[in-house]
């Protein structure tokens, strides 16, 4: 399994510097541009939008990487390849997966050298290793999402539904402070695992008590998202 792993990480990411540029670099892109052209007297505001960063990083590469990976993989045939393999299916997702948890990792650390180096945000060691661990392990329904996606099987379906990782990104309060949003934008983007991933990692951050119910809410997305892709690849398997 560790030797298909590091297969795929050289496949997936290694070979594809984009996946690099547009999940690591553009975050860290846009943290430094809206922290020093949105500056406030708030003390908290650039490490609450380092955190806003840390989370859209992984939404970027939990839902439109993994889902362009996946998608990529069928048309070119390396997943049919598999069949004739002695690699179990859900060897090739665990190990895709674990890809795409790495690289969230590289996400979360990028961000917060950029956010010591240029506006001075230092956490303790201990939350350090909370957060690099924690962030890309809560992203799993982000992930469910993109293999989601993937079971399109079609390149254009998934760029075009791909934008959803925009509006969950406006809607849960990533680009503007929550508060700001209207009332019925909060409503919806307060239900979204992408606000309950962010809050939690706030709540870490403050030093404040965890909230239980954001937990409760993440895994009962990964179980409805889990239940969708069953349903979605039952189809597509009769479709075909």
């Amino acid at each position: 399994m560790i030797k298909q792993v590091k297969f795929n990480f050289k496949r997936i990411i290694l070979r594809n510097p984009s996946f690099l540029f547009f999940d690591i670099l553009l975050p860290v892109m846009f943290y430094l541009l809206f922290t020093k052209v949105m500056s406030s007297n708030d003390p908290g505001f650039e490490r609450d939008y380092l955190v806003s960063m840390m989370i859209y990083a992984n939404l970027l590469g939990s839902v439109l990487t993994v889902a362009n990976t996946l998608v990529t993989d069928y048309t070119s045939g390396y997943a049919k390849l598999l069949q004739i393999l002695p690699l179990k299916r859900w060897q090739y997702y665990v190990s895709v997966g674990s890809c795409f948890w790495l690289l969230n990792v590289l996400c979360v650390i990028a961000l917060g050298v950029a956010g010591w180096i240029f506006n001075g945000i230092v956490f303790s060691a201990k939350l350090w290793s909370i957060l690099v661990l924690v962030i890309p392990l809560l992203a799993t329904p982000l992930m469910l999402l993109g293999v989601l996606l993937a079971t399109t099987r079609n390149v254009n379906t998934v760029n075009v539904l791909g934008n959803i990782v925009f509006l969950l990104a406006i809607i849960s309060g990533l680009w503007w402070p929550f508060e700001l949003l209207p009332h019925w934008i909060q409503v919806l983007g307060g239900h979204t695992p992408v606000y309950y991933v962010a809050e939690i990692a706030r709540e870490l951050v403050n030093g404040g008590s965890l909230t239980l119910g954001y937990f409760g809410g993440i895994v009962i997305w990964s179980g409805v998202l889990s239940g969708l892709i069953y349903l979605s690849e039952k189809l597509m398997r009769r479709v075909q």
